[in-house]
């Protein structure tokens, strides 16, 4: 147990959200992502690709991150990146990534990759990840591509899907989450670049904390930054450590 979970009260922190690798925008070597992660007491991560892994050069991509999570396995867990717009190729890796990389998910991210959350171009990627068994992160908070509608709507097309809202919504577009969500229960929530920490306290209360999870989207936010959002809510115990690590342990089988 880290000193900051101790001093939380929580049995460990689990980042359910961390980029390694480079992009036009930002940088993350895997050294500085595991700095942050000791300072801020996080003892394990989901990490994705960024910049041309999680567009374009998606195998490289997907070989990247799960180097990485083969080299520090007690701290990383890996998403996938499949862009959509490659097809059968696109299902095709992401069966790859999960069947022989060992990675954990799946990371989509509408803006970026050029398509909209809930349009059929998505639909045999979604298909395939509900054949492997496994979780969909998806960004949201995004016009047009990725509002949380978009991802509530995929997510009635397939009750059997699991997925889990990046942001919940983001800065702009909250309000269109807890009570939509709160009736669509295979959508999760992750965290991270809610602007106001009376927007997670408000999905804890309607979603439920078994459905929340810790994110800090590093280094688009701060580690630091996001866990003080979820510390200044002033929550039970036992939400507290279903947000803070329990949910992500479980439905990743941690």
């Amino acid at each position: 147990m880290s000193i900051v979970a101790k001093t939380l009260g929580v049995e460990r922190i689990i980042d359910s959200h961390c980029h390694i690798g480079q992009s036009p925008y930002v940088d993350q070597p895997v050294e500085t992502l595991l700095a942050e992660m000791d300072e801020a007491g996080v003892e394990k991560a989901i990490i994705c690709a960024i910049g041309s892994h999680l567009v374009i050069d998606n195998e490289e991509g997907n070989d990247f991150i799960s180097g990485v999570v083969k080299k520090y396995p007690e701290r990383f867990l890996g998403l996938a990146s499949v862009n959509p717009w490659y097809g059968e190729k696109a299902v095709r890796e992401l069966n790859r990534s999960i069947t022989k990389l060992q990675l954990s998910g799946l990371k989509l991210h509408p803006v970026l990759q050029g398509f909209q959350a809930n349009e059929k171009l998505v639909f045999p990627v979604i298909e395939e990840a509900i054949r492997l068994g496994v979780w969909i992160y998806i960004h949201s908070g995004t016009p047009e591509c990725s509002l949380p509608l978009q991802i509530v709507e995929l997510a009635l097309k397939y009750p059997e899907g699991k997925f889990i809202m990046g942001h919940m919504g983001g800065a702009d577009f909250f309000l269109d989450v807890p009570d939509p969500c709160a009736k669509v229960p295979n959508i999760y929530l992750e965290t991270s670049l809610t602007c106001h920490p009376v927007f997670v306290k408000e999905a804890i209360e309607k979603v439920g904390s078994d459905r929340v999870m810790f994110g800090s989207d590093s280094p688009t936010s701060n580690m630091k930054t996001e866990l003080e959002k979820i510390k200044v809510l002033n929550l039970s115990k036992d939400d507290l450590n279903n947000v803070l690590w329990r949910n992500v342990h479980r439905i990743f089988g941690i």
